[in-house]
């Protein structure tokens, strides 16, 4: 569906934050009676798998992503909480399985900073790699967080590993 509109008002990417011109958007999509515009395929996916988490969360100035801690759910005593990572709303006191889908339950956790390590990148030129995030120097769309982290084992392969 193609909307074409008269104004020439900018309008905010709900994913990256970049300024948008509805005239030359790479994509539209409508969630709850209201139109957003995007200015690539990667953001226009982005949200219509997710479209709740862009909505409700603080729009990212424009050039930059959402810091981390705006991006977890995490509480002080989260470290006795187990979630379904396909569910979060399915919340246990301890480890088992999600009693919607079946999956393994996972701590819910704050990320130590020893064992990961958040880089930057671009969507559309992966090989813009930074520390911070900040703006692609090639296109200027928002850098988006990449985490690195050290191998670990995989509790729930191990229990699906376990189940078959």
């Amino acid at each position: 569906m193609k909307v074409i509109f008269a104004s020439t008002q900018m309008t905010k990417d709900p994913v990256c934050g970049m300024d948008v011109d509805p005239k030359s958007a790479a994509g539209s999509y409508e969630y709850d009676g209201k139109t957003y515009f995007f200015c690539s395929h990667h953001c226009l996916k982005k949200f219509e798998s997710e479209p709740g988490k862009y909505i409700s969360a603080e729009p990212a100035p424009s050039g930059k992503s959402l810091p981390q801690e705006k991006l977890t759910n995490q509480t002080p005593d989260s470290a006795k909480t187990y979630v379904c990572p396909m569910d979060p709303e399915v919340k246990e006191m301890k480890p088992g399985s999600c009693p919607k889908c079946g999956m393994s339950l996972e701590p819910l956790t704050p990320v130590s900073k020893a064992t990961t390590k958040i880089q930057y990148t671009c969507p559309m030129h992966p090989e813009i790699v930074r520390d911070e995030p900040g703006s692609c120097p090639i296109c200027g769309m928002a850098l988006e967080p990449r985490t690195v982290t050290l191998e670990e084992e995989n509790k729930e392969l191990s229990e699906m590993t376990r189940r078959f």
